[in-house]
């Protein structure tokens, strides 16, 4: 990690040609940025507009930025991190966006919950355009729903200690699909106290050049299994029963939680 001043909360962006979105991203830290946030973006080489659009920008707030080629997004990620000086991280994708009160909800559930080692909460879904198409909602950790299903936690939604980085980083560059999987893995396997909170924090973007868009499901699949290892019972039971069960696990959680809103829409992710 960087030694120069330190800050409450670092952000890290990679990115690679993504002019047509990553104002919104830089608008979305901007916006409720103060003197102890910082944003790092980690640019692959960008030959569109990205470059233009971060010197813009670079005098307006705690940015700062490198263009280089790299070895790939996670390549990327593991760069922002050894420059970051916050106490705090997050890692925003060029695509994606905080809510707009997303670091005044951090803030809070950090005075709160001082001794917490992550904390994370709910995700917005959007469309290209970055309206609004449905949300997920999070709930308590569970090594078996993130195994079986779901990730407990979304990366857009996310914020993590430093010390507890530097205990877990890097993450794996042979991985290109799924390091949002590895990180939170390897949170859930560290036994940190893992804060959630029942706010959207972050919006994931879905979009044609986005990786998750792309049709890379067994590529995906490969990369998890790898992430998580194989247990005896999946040899027995099938995966659409364990996908099942993942599914009325995390509603039992949800319900012990009170968030109905989440059970009534239908919209357990």
């Amino acid at each position: 990690m960087s030694n120069m001043e330190s800050k409450l909360l670092s952000i890290i962006t990679p990115s690679y040609n993504q002019s047509g979105y990553i104002s919104k991203n830089i608008e979305s830290v901007l916006s409720q940025s103060n003197n102890d946030i910082e944003h790092i973006i980690i640019d692959g080489g960008s030959d569109d507009d990205t470059l233009d659009i971060l010197r813009e920008y670079e005098d307006s707030y705690n940015l700062r930025w490198v263009s280089e080629p790299d070895r790939g997004q996670t390549h990327a990620i593991n760069k922002g991190f050894q420059m970051a000086n916050g106490e705090w991280i997050g890692w925003q994708n060029s695509d994606d966006f905080y809510q707009a009160n997303a670091f005044k909800i951090f803030r809070k559930e950090l005075k709160k919950n001082p001794q917490a080692d992550a904390i994370y909460g709910d995700l917005v879904i959007v469309d290209e355009k970055g309206e609004p198409m449905s949300k997920k909602f999070t709930t308590r950790p569970s090594k078996f729903v993130q195994r079986q299903w779901s990730l407990f936690a979304s990366n857009q939604s996310l914020f993590i200690r430093r010390s507890v980085l530097e205990e877990i980083f890097p993450l794996d560059e042979e991985l290109e699909y799924t390091m949002d999987a590895e990180l939170t893995w390897k949170l859930l396997d560290g036994n940190y106290n893992l804060v959630h909170v029942a706010e959207a924090l972050g919006a994931f973007r879905i979009q044609p050049e986005a990786k998750t868009f792309e049709g890379v499901q067994d590529l995906q699949d490969e990369e998890l299994r790898q992430i998580y290892g194989h247990r005896l019972y999946q040899q027995i039971v099938p995966s659409y029963v364990l996908e099942n069960m993942a599914k009325a696990t995390k509603a039992v959680y949800l319900l012990l939680d009170r968030r109905f809103d989440a059970i009534l829409h239908n919209v357990v992710n």
